[in-house]
């Protein structure tokens, strides 16, 4: 796989970046393109391993030593053919997963030639980046292109999101013959990959090609409708021979403390999608824009839609302090925003109240640090620690606290499919979860057996909706594994290919 000794004698080259001046000055993508020789070298460098894990710790199995190979020999078609094999849409995850396959590389581990030497580096192979590479080969030389199907089956298939989870079913489900049409409630194609995703990280003409390429395989999108509202339930059932509910985790985490009402706190999910709909050249109002340039601002939260907000604060130029508090013991993960900006991250920090001026503008945050340890029962718990308290001044707050699970107003609460708690097997209605939300934040998600299918026969559920809010790389596993059960339901057998990860973590 790759060179025999390319481990041995062929550096790790960090992923080539914009200089931090110029990409804070626009919304373009941070990250380079290595050039051909370079990432040629860097898939050199996978080892012939006995025992492989990169493809272990890739939800979709990715057949990574393979295309390593490929790429290095040059065979880039064929590496092409080998990634799509597994992965539907491999520039999505090559920009925006966190690479968990690199997490598990055995370069990984820490190597040196010199024993006596102590200090140790990481020399995972540079996955996603090929990953990456070999995707924009294929765009460059024409290489991909629509696939429509030999055959029509005459079943009728609705998909309700056009995030990585419905797009991956749609794309699976369209090329066996079935007649796919995908219901988005915004504007655009894509869910979070178009207005959660900043373009810095994955630029949108990456979800607009795919659109263009399903669109030719015979896929309808139909934008602009919310199911439950302007198409219901019923109309979809007399329709439809299966339904696919992909509708993500858009149930945000709330800050339920005093002042958390005050003009100035924004949830993340209206500060990203708003920044991205300028970057598009949409023209909103300007009472409406949540701009952060010349404010003193606090993030609240600590993962991925924490740094998407710190990334756009950068360019945004919010020129006076900016925080980034995480109420665990687990400082934010440093990514290439982190480095555009002076800033403060901190871990195991509780935020108490907020307190406004007489506009009822947020002026301050008052905050204490916190301790964690595990109770006799090995539950984690929360100790305040005494005169930790500390107050600092804040122009604007951006809540990017996770997401507790699927909207259920509408679409879910119509079809009235089970809803399951995290930790619980106790199953619910719709609208008794939405009576708890009222007093208390629980994660929950939509509750379906191992076809995917839910409570209602014929109505599936895959992607964050599902599991959780998860990285792209899973809800693209999801909507794989979804369509070829839904494929299975429809014609009783089915030729789409199953995971290889999934007999082990379905």
């Amino acid at each position: 796989m790759g060179k025999d000794t390319g481990f041995l004698e062929i550096e790790k080259q960090n992923v080539p970046r914009r200089p931090v001046e110029e990409r804070v000055a626009d919304y373009k993508e941070y990250d380079k393109h290595y050039s051909e020789p370079h990432i040629r070298q860097q898939a050199a460098r996978c080892m012939d391993c006995g025992i492989p894990f990169c493809h272990t710790g890739c939800p979709l199995g990715n057949i990574i030593p393979t295309w390593n190979d490929l790429v290095y020999r040059g065979h880039w078609k064929e590496a092409l053919a080998e990634l799509h094999s597994t992965n539907n849409f491999p520039e999505f995850t090559g920009r925006i997963c966190p690479a968990p396959c690199e997490d598990v590389c055995v370069l990984n581990e820490y190597y040196t030639l010199d024993p006596t030497e102590k200090q140790k580096k990481k020399h995972a192979v540079t996955i996603e980046q090929i990953e990456k590479h070999i995707a924009e080969r294929g765009w460059q030389e024409g290489w991909i292109r629509p696939i429509p199907p030999q055959t029509e089956t005459g079943k009728k298939v609705a998909i309700i999101g056009s995030g990585p989870a419905g797009l991956a079913a749609a794309q699976q489900l369209r090329r066996v013959g079935h007649a796919v049409t995908v219901f988005e409630k915004e504007d655009r194609v894509g869910g979070l990959l178009n207005y959660g995703i900043p373009d810095f990280k994955m630029e949108k003409i990456n979800v607009r090609r795919r659109q263009e390429q399903m669109e030719a395989e015979g896929v309808v999108f139909k934008t602009n409708v919310n199911v439950g509202t302007d198409v219901t339930v019923e109309e979809l059932r007399a329709t439809y021979d299966a339904i696919l509910i992909a509708t993500g985790a858009q149930h945000a985490r709330k800050l339920q403390i005093p002042g958390n009402d005050l003009k100035g706190v924004h949830y993340a999910m209206e500060y990203l999608p708003q920044q991205n709909r300028t970057v598009a050249g949409d023209q909103l109002p300007e009472e409406e824009r949540i701009l952060a340039t010349d404010k003193s601002c606090v993030i609240l939260g600590g993962g991925f839609t924490g740094a998407d907000c710190l990334g756009t604060l950068n360019r945004q130029k919010a020129n006076k302090k900016v925080y980034q508090f995480e109420i665990v013991n687990m400082v934010p993960r440093p990514t290439p925003v982190h480095e555009e900006a002076d800033m403060d991250c901190r871990a195991n920090i509780l935020t108490e109240k907020l307190v406004g001026n007489e506009k009822g503008e947020v002026t301050e945050l008052h905050a204490m640090r916190v301790d964690w340890r595990l109770d006799e029962n090995g539950r984690r718990i929360m100790e305040k620690i005494p005169g930790s308290e500390f107050t600092i001044q804040v122009d604007m707050i951006l809540l990017a606290m996770g997401f507790l699970g699927p909207s259920l107003e509408g679409l879910v609460q119509d079809l009235n499919v089970r809803i399951q708690l995290r930790g619980r097997q106790d199953l619910y209605e719709p609208k008794d979860v939405l009576e708890m939300l009222k007093s208390r934040d629980v994660m929950f998600s939509v509750k379906a057996d191992e076809q995917f299918m839910t409570s209602e026969d014929g109505v599936f559920v895959a992607g964050d909706a599902h599991r959780g809010a998860s990285l792209v790389v899973w809800a693209i596993w999801e909507g794989r594994e979804a369509a070829r059960c839904i494929d299975l339901y429809l014609m009783g057998t089915t030729e789409l290919p199953t995971s290889p990860q999934a007999a082990t973590i379905a």
